[in-house]
């Protein structure tokens, strides 16, 4: 069985390309030095934090700067390499996660399209017996719970599908931003 297409208006692009968020001298986006120096670290752990406001983030990377101006040109550039390597990690398993998401969904819909054709059956019975009739309630209630199931996760979707649009957004941001510094 084949997966169901993203449900979402974007294409299903798991991967960000580096030439889309970064305008900076060339990196290498698979480098895994920055995860020896502590300091970056921390700056990359607190930057890609989407509880951070994205002027926070901008902040605390001028404040970065302004503490460490050593080697600055070097920890920036491991910032952005780290940052883009794990805001595209998050984004994979989102997207991965929106897959899994409209499987279920379309599982449902064929569960509920079952049940409304099995109500059908029960109710197109000119006489129900008591096991019929019982059948007929359970099937109700779990048809209302399963169609409410089915609504509420519907809802859901433009939050679900914004998600890997922001990440995208927040790391053409820091990566703007760390640019600038760059150009300094």
């Amino acid at each position: 069985m084949c997966s169901p297409p993203l449900p979402c208006i974007q294409r299903k692009v798991p991967e960000i390309s580096v030439g889309v968020v970064w305008a900076g001298p060339p990196l290498y986006v698979d480098d895994q030095s920055w995860r020896k120096t502590k300091d970056v670290v921390a700056l990359v752990e607190q930057t890609i934090s989407r509880r951070l406001e994205i002027e926070q983030a901008t902040e605390a990377i001028d404040e970065f700067v302004r503490e460490d101006g050593k080697d600055k040109r070097r920890k920036l550039m491991q910032t952005f390499t780290g940052q883009f390597q794990l805001i595209n990690q998050e984004r994979r398993e989102i997207i991965a996660g929106i897959g899994r998401y409209a499987r279920r969904q379309v599982d449902l819909a064929v569960k509920i399209k079952e049940q409304i054709n099995e109500l059908n059956v029960l109710d197109g019975q000119n006489s129900a017996t008591a096991e019929q009739l019982k059948r007929r309630e359970q099937l109700s209630e779990q048809l209302n719970w399963d169609t409410r199931v089915y609504d509420e996760r519907e809802q859901s979707l433009r939050y679900v599908c914004e998600t890997p649009v922001l990440l995208e957004q927040r790391l053409f941001a820091l990566g703007r931003h760390i640019a600038e510094h760059l150009a300094e």
